[in-house]
């Protein structure tokens, strides 16, 4: 019989749940059903007959049975003939019975009396039992959801400890090895402030390195074992579980430790994802650098070899020419490492912003000023809305921006091209426009083109660069509070780049953060 069985049969006996001592109370309460009983068989004696107060005191019988247990109904069945007979037979207020028949129904009445009270309490009995076991299922469950809800180690260890404190009313403990195969410490317990002693430390390395439980006077140690082994240790303080206590025991543990793993496997594959996509970025980076900042690099060298070997042979017109050529691949490996650097700022939330207001107008200006070497192969249409509100912005991040937007059109735009600058009020926003009429970019890489290191393809190819403009781009506008986006034309074929920055003056502007 198991451990709550025993302590059902007890109560439902009318013993302490130890079964040293009898409760007084579930027998005072039979007795006092009998003379309920007595009251009633006295008032309808008169009318029914004394063979219907038998169903009375039968009726007393079985609520003692089915409320205070098997031996009060046994002291009410006692208690019922006695009383049937003292008050009821003839010679009345005597035990004698003068009839035979008498005595042969009051023998009979008293074995079902007893009969009928044994089913009663047992059926009551297990019916206490199945509904324990139940709300012990229902425990499980809700136990097992709450762990799949968790994310963190810690919320693990805490939910662990607190529902099987709570379920076994004991002090729980959890260890969990420090580092990877170290030696265990406290992770966890309730409550919160559980420490073990050298010696118990001890047990529980030898506990999980024995992969067995180990008890001791006053403490159960137990492993949390998955089928990859012991992932850690459970310390149960109090009285021994044994039997339905230790089942509970071994279920939750069960359930703790497959939680345990998963998290610990969860933060693995994270791990794991992280050092790929760091691996993915570096090659890639490597990638950009061999080749797209070799180019000109190549090609500068080629040029001063020339010169320096044949310079005779060049006339003055093709010297200056070659000398232009190193100076516009010069300046295009300096865009390529200016991004690279400017990447590197962003991510490690170096950027200091000087946020002043400024004329939209003015740093446009000065943006294509800059970009005038690089726009010269195509016609620039300047569209900006009078009477624009002053934007609070870093000058030469945001001068930057368009740098980048403008060099990327020229690129992806054929010679000869339209490329379009405008800015316009848009509701509590100033939309800085910037279009070409290249070949537009694919709606399944619309989001992807302001990835770090991602160059959509033109023509079965890549154009030339890091893929780090765009990134760049995003970075500076969302560190003044704006926001970029990307779209296709609808007029025309080609792509439009739209950045929206508050014209609202107390905006508040936020350096990036450490990636």
């Amino acid at each position: 019989m198991s451990d709550p069985d025993r302590r059902y049969l007890a109560y439902f006996l009318g013993t302490a749940p130890g079964g040293k001592a009898l409760r007084p109370l579930p027998y005072l309460a039979a007795a006092g059903a009998v003379v309920l009983a007595l009251a009633g068989g006295l008032a309808i004696e008169r009318y029914l007959g004394a063979q219907s107060v038998l169903l009375i005191f039968l009726m007393a019988i079985l609520v003692s049975a089915v409320t205070w247990g098997l031996f009060p109904s046994l002291l009410a069945c006692v208690l019922s003939v006695l009383t049937y007979n003292f008050f009821f037979l003839s010679p009345i207020y005597t035990f004698a019975i003068a009839e035979p028949e008498n005595a042969v129904a009051l023998v009979f009445f008293f074995l079902v009396a007893v009969v009928a009270s044994s089913l009663a309490a047992a059926t009551r009995s297990q019916t206490e039992i199945a509904r324990a076991r139940a709300e012990t299922n229902a425990a499980l469950y809700n136990f097992s959801g709450k762990l799949a809800a968790t994310g963190t180690l810690d919320e693990v260890l805490w939910a662990t400890a607190y529902q099987i404190a709570s379920m076994l009313r004991a002090r729980i403990v959890l260890l969990m090895p420090q580092s990877e195969g170290g030696k265990l410490g406290v992770a966890g317990g309730y409550p919160p402030e559980d420490r073990l002693d050298g010696a118990a430390m001890a047990a529980a390395e030898q506990c999980r390195r024995e992969d067995r439980a180990i008890g001791s006077p006053g403490r159960l140690l137990l492993p949390l074992r998955t089928g990859s082994g012991p992932v850690g240790v459970i310390g149960v303080d109090g009285p021994m579980p044994t039997g339905e206590e230790r089942r509970l025991l071994d279920a939750l543990a069960d359930q703790a430790a497959v939680a345990i793993e998963r998290v610990t496997l969860a933060g693995a594959v994270a791990e794991a994802r992280v050092l790929a996509e760091t691996e993915r970025l570096r090659s890639a980076l490597l990638t950009s650098i061999s080749h797209d900042l070799r180019t000109p690099l190549a090609s500068i060298i080629g040029v001063v070899s020339s010169l320096r070997s044949l310079s005779e042979k060049y006339a003055p017109e093709q010297r200056e020419e070659l000398l232009a050529m190193v100076q516009d691949e010069a300046e295009r490996l300096n865009r390529f490492v200016g991004n690279l650097l400017d990447m590197t700022r962003l991510e490690s939330g170096a950027i200091e912003l000087k946020a002043e207001h400024f004329d939209i107008g003015d740093i446009i200006g000065t943006a294509l000023q800059r970009a005038a070497a690089i726009l010269d192969r195509h016609r620039v249409e300047i569209d900006i809305a009078p009477d624009l509100p002053m934007l609070r912005l870093d000058a030469l991040l945001f001068e930057q921006v368009l740098f980048n937007l403008l060099d990327n059109a020229a690129k992806y735009a054929p010679a000869e091209s339209r490329i379009r600058l405008g800015a316009r009020r848009d509701g509590r926003d100033v939309a800085i426009e910037i279009g070409d009429e290249g070949p537009g970019i694919p709606e399944a890489e619309r989001e992807r083109v302001f990835d770090k290191f991602y160059r959509v393809r033109a023509q079965d190819r890549r154009r030339a660069g890091t893929g780090l403009g765009l990134a760049i781009c995003r970075g500076f506008v969302e560190a003044q509070g704006g926001r970029i986006d990307a779209a296709n034309r609808c007029d025309r074929p080609g792509a439009v780049f739209t950045i929206r920055m508050p014209a609202d003056d107390a905006v508040e502007i936020a350096c990036p953060q450490p990636s």
